[in-house]
């Protein structure tokens, strides 16, 4: 049976391209998730203006993200913590308490941009990446200081 991918489907292609599927695999498992269509001209249509939205909100966000990263760039966060005489923290910092300082400091981060090898146990001056978005990354300095 041919079908016209409405999503990408790994190990079989890319949203708009038809494909030549079993019949069974078609009917009980793309068609009803809305993986697939029938292939015909107009839902063909249909998916290539579906294509053109998402690769303008693609490009939007990428725009967006470059922006943020411009804006960060060389940026210095310093986060007090609870922490004993020699500096090591009662607790860690993680890539959660980085974004959440972030975002309270108005710049709008997730979680999962932020890029730490390790948590972070004692006070002292880390640099920390920020992968924004493939290719679009940024450099902030992260200065752990023990809470008077």
């Amino acid at each position: 049976m041919k079908i016209l991918l409405r999503k990408s489907v790994e190990k079989l292609g890319n949203i708009g391209e038809v494909v030549h599927v079993a019949d069974g695999y078609a009917r009980n498992f793309l068609l009803p998730r809305g993986l697939a269509t029938t292939a015909t001209p107009a839902n063909a249509k249909e998916i290539e203006i579906k294509k053109r939205k998402e690769g303008l909100k693609e490009k939007l966000a990428k725009e967006g993200l470059s922006q943020l990263s411009k804006e960060l760039s060389g940026l210095e966060l310093s986060i007090a913590v609870k922490a004993n005489e020699d500096g090591r923290l009662f607790g860690s910092i993680g890539s959660a308490i980085i974004a959440e300082e972030l975002i309270r400091r108005g710049h709008s981060v997730e979680e999962g941009f932020v890029r730490l090898e390790e948590t972070i146990k004692e006070c002292g001056t880390y640099d920390v990446t920020l992968d924004l978005y493939p290719g679009i990354n940024t450099q902030i300095k992260l200065f752990v200081v023990r809470e008077e």
